[in-house]
């Protein structure tokens, strides 16, 4: 025999090996029953405990499901892929072809194992007494205030055409189940609070987007989540009074998409653009990417596919923004091919021009980490868009592992491990010709410390010209615990101002009594010459997770360093000023 066919044949008997081994490890690794009713504390006799019962054949999973890094039991993957026995799995997709909203499904049903809607009442009276001292906020507080079920996951967007106008929204999975929905009237110095209506069908609602139209409407979409049959829908809501209240507008998703998940919107702004005040709202379904578009006095467009075959696995973690010449840049994840792409739109959303590649990653769907060790911190774009001249300056950033020796693929992530190498950064790309080429990407602030970044947002104050961007950084302190830090660029993204923290208290993933831990995303809106974030919050040791803001204003202005001269960004966190030179 040759030594090409022995080692042929070795490596086919290796292979085989070690898939039956696999195989046996994984057949061995699957749960008990009583396993998992405990792990859970089903109470005995419950919906929801005769549902895991009832779901069981393990049989229908890949072996490999046993011990991958999805926080979604077998048990929930077995009642989903029964009732979606066309769904698609491609060797290497870390999503493993489930959607992610599959996380809340999970965190809903545990939370309601008599598996029925929540009442709308509980989201609106469930505030509760402190049992202790209330952190000393800074210039930072607390948007969705005291509640007795936990606040995480939202959006965020200020009112371009008044900027005093401001609406907000977070997930609230333990509570009634209707996102839970936050307004403003004097630039969010002040917040007032609702939810979202309901369906007496719908179990619950997840993953808020909001945006405003010119004529004062202030829009939202929301995942609506059905569990008999089990489905998937986006719906979109609408309010006339400034977010104090809302009714259903629309279904999004196409009656034969079953699972659309992630879905994020945009509104256009510009008083120049031909598209003004249409709304676009991207998200996945599987594997393929669509955006919808709303115009102004008409309704929403039947969904347009935007992905074609070079996005192999889930293309999940979308954004989408248009510039004020009306065109739109849709951007999305691939965890198959693991690369980054855009397509782009002339004809306000009516077409789309085939997707380009902006940029590989190292990660393929998400990174667990000792700050989001059960929820793990998804790779998802988040972009903004500015004028140049006749061309568009456009921007990208995501979450991803440092690309260090030892941190550049899937299974290199830290884990709960707090002393691992392996770190997450936050990468940037960015186009000045449109969206054509794009410049190899870079971790924006990448120390050599063992700190993680995760849950970013990018936003461009148009009125300024300057980028800001807001993320979690467990630098500075125990690595299960974050703050939340924002920088800004003055130069399109060339060069970064240092580092300002934003949050006045840490929150430690080890204090989390919500499943949900930081959620999958925050936010950032500008407007004006002010930065407004939003991220969930566990400061409070006494209390549940919370939704948290601090308004950022910047000025620009020249400083002299030791061996150039370059901007100083003085930014100010509700009047407290920091002063950061760009390096």
């Amino acid at each position: 025999m040759s030594r090409r066919l022995l080692l042929s044949a070795c490596a086919a008997l290796a292979t085989c090996l070690l898939t039956a081994g696999a195989a046996d490890a994984a057949k061995a690794a699957w749960p008990s029953l009583q396993a998992q009713l405990a792990q859970d504390r089903v109470p005995a006799g419950s919906p929801l405990a005769k549902l895991i019962a009832s779901h069981q054949d393990f049989q229908l999973l890949r072996p490999e499901e046993a011990y991958d890094k999805l926080v979604v039991p077998p048990w929930l993957r077995v009642l989903w892929r029964q009732e979606h026995p066309d769904m698609r799995y491609v060797p290497g997709d870390g999503s493993g072809g489930y959607p992610l909203v599959l996380k809340e499904v999970y965190e809903w049903m545990v939370s309601h194992p008599d598996l029925q809607p929540g009442s709308a009442g509980r989201d609106m009276v469930e505030k509760r007494k402190p049992t202790g001292p209330r952190p000393v906020p800074g210039p930072d507080f607390s948007i969705s205030g005291v509640q007795a079920a936990p606040r995480s996951e939202s959006d965020i967007r200020v009112n371009f055409w008044d900027p005093s106008r401001v609406v907000g929204a977070s997930n609230n999975l333990h509570g009634g189940g209707s996102l839970a929905m936050f307004y403003s009237s004097d630039g969010g110095a002040t917040w007032k609070r609702t939810v979202l209506p309901r369906d007496p069908t719908e179990a619950f609602q997840s993953d808020p987007a909001v945006d405003w139209t010119s004529d004062g409407t202030a829009w939202a979409t929301t995942i609506s989540v059905f569990t008999s049959p089990f489905r998937l829908f986006l719906h979109s809501y609408k309010s006339t009074d400034g977010g104090a209240s809302w009714k259903m507008d629309a279904t999004i998703s196409s009656s034969d998409q079953s699972s659309a998940d992630k879905q994020i919107m945009w509104t256009d702004h510009s008083e120049q653009s031909p598209f003004k005040d249409n709304i676009y709202v991207i998200w996945h379904d599987g594997r393929a990417v669509f955006v919808s578009h709303h115009t102004p006095g008409g309704g929403w467009s039947d969904p347009l596919r935007v992905s074609g075959g070079e996005t192999i696995g889930t293309g999940i973690g979308s954004d989408i923004k248009a510039d004020g010449l009306g065109r739109v840049f849709a951007f999305w994840p691939d965890t198959g091919s693991r690369k980054i792409y855009v397509a782009t739109s002339t004809d306000g959303g009516q077409s789309f021009a085939a997707p380009k590649a902006v940029s590989p990653t190292f990660q393929s769907f998400q990174t667990i980490l000792p700050a989001q060790a059960s929820r793990g911190a998804l790779l998802y774009t988040t972009a903004g868009v500015q004028l140049n001249g006749k061309s568009t300056n456009v921007y990208v950033a995501w979450a991803d592992l440092s690309g260090a020796k030892g941190c550049s693929t899937p299974a290199d992530d830290p884990q709960d491990n707090v002393n691992s190498t392996c770190k997450a950064r936050i990468w940037f790309s960015r186009s000045v010709d449109g969206g054509t080429k794009w410049t190899k990407a870079k971790a924006i602030n990448n120390p050599s410390t063992k700190n993680d970044q995760f849950n970013p947002w990018l936003a461009v104050d148009e009125s300024t010209g300057l980028i800001g961007l807001m993320y979690y950084d467990s630098v500075g302190g125990a690595r299960t615990s974050v703050n939340v830090f924002f920088q800004a660029s003055a130069n399109g993204g060339t060069t970064w101002s240092s580092p300002v923290r934003v949050s006045s208290a840490s929150s430690d993933d080890q204090d989390f009594n919500d499943p949900n831990q930081f959620g999958d995303y925050n936010s950032l809106s500008a407007a004006a010459g002010t930065f407004l974030p939003s991220w969930t919050d566990r400061r409070d040791p006494n209390g549940k997770e919370e939704i948290w803001t601090s308004p950022i204003t910047i000025q620009a202005k020249e400083c002299r360093l030791p061996v150039q001269e370059s901007s100083k960004l003085e930014i100010f966190l509700d009047g407290l000023s920091v002063n950061s030179c760009l390096p």
